[in-house]
């Protein structure tokens, strides 16, 4: 079973859609996905001509766009969730313009807003909900990541249990799960069924105890379990890289050491 080879271009700021599709076909990816983060290359705005052009752009280059990592969030409050709702609509439509088959979008931190898990998990649960239909008529998922508040795999299963829908699925973030507990083995267990998206990367604590980007396969994280578990699962989905040493001048040597290490993952595996 292939997996796509892609990056998340939250790893490359400041760099052009051009320059983009033209670095991720040298060096050997086969998507990318697309990171609207401070309205980068996808702004909520982004109208059909433009959509048509990025696309274009990335067919030239024999690359397709795998999705569109939105940062819409729905547990703080029930203000903040109505418009994400709503801001995940227009992320949806951009989606289907770009030929990408899914969104992502997190739950976001609740706890210092007062907000209970269990107020958390409902919220959320209730704006991928209201997400479901549009994303189906589209033609698109909603995947929802494994961060912040919902790091653990846990509460991404209970709230995407309370809404079964299958327009709506998992992201699992390799870090976050790892970062606040749970084994491998116990995030796949909580997000079987459900996973359809995935953000790879490699980490490891400092001395102060803070997780920090690492080049793929140089890192503390049990990568291969991770892989083996998505793989258990059937899962054909991105592995959509994550770059996020912040201020990194030249993020293309991270690009060109995960194309090598994921790829040589690949194949360990399988053999």
């Amino acid at each position: 079973m292939s997996c796509p080879v892609s990056y998340t271009t939250y790893s490359t700021p400041g760099w052009s859609v051009a320059r983009i599709a033209e670095r991720a076909a040298a060096l050997g990816f086969d998507a990318v996905e697309l990171r609207a983060y401070d309205g980068a290359n996808v702004p909520s705005t982004l109208g059909p001509a433009d959509c048509a052009e990025i696309r274009r752009v990335f067919d030239g280059s024999g690359l397709r766009v795998c999705a569109v990592g939105t940062s819409c969030r729905f547990a703080p409050s029930a203000e903040e969730a109505a418009r994400a709702v709503e801001e995940g609509r227009r992320y949806i439509e951009i989606a289907a313009r770009l030929g990408a088959p899914l969104i992502r979008v997190f739950g976001g931190a609740f706890e210092r807003a007062g907000v209970t898990e269990d107020e958390a998990v409902g919220r959320v649960a209730e704006s991928l909900a209201a997400l479901a239909g549009p994303a189906r008529q589209a033609g698109v998922q909603v995947a929802l990541e494994t961060h912040d508040g919902f790091s653990a795999g846990a509460l991404v299963g209970r709230a995407l249990r309370q809404v079964g829908d299958p327009a709506v699925g998992a992201c699992w973030d390799w870090l976050h799960p790892c970062r606040v507990g749970e084994t491998p083995r116990q995030t796949a267990q909580h997000l079987r069924g459900f996973l359809i998206h995935s953000h790879t990367k490699d980490a490891r604590r400092d001395d102060q105890g803070r997780w920090q980007a690492e080049h793929f396969g140089f890192g503390a994280l049990p990568l291969g379990d991770i892989y083996a578990e998505m793989m258990a699962q059937g899962f054909a989905g991105p592995l959509s890289f994550e770059w996020e040493r912040g201020g990194d001048p030249d993020p293309e040597e991270a690009l060109r050491r995960y194309v090598t290490g994921v790829r040589a993952l690949v194949a360990a595996t399988r053999c």
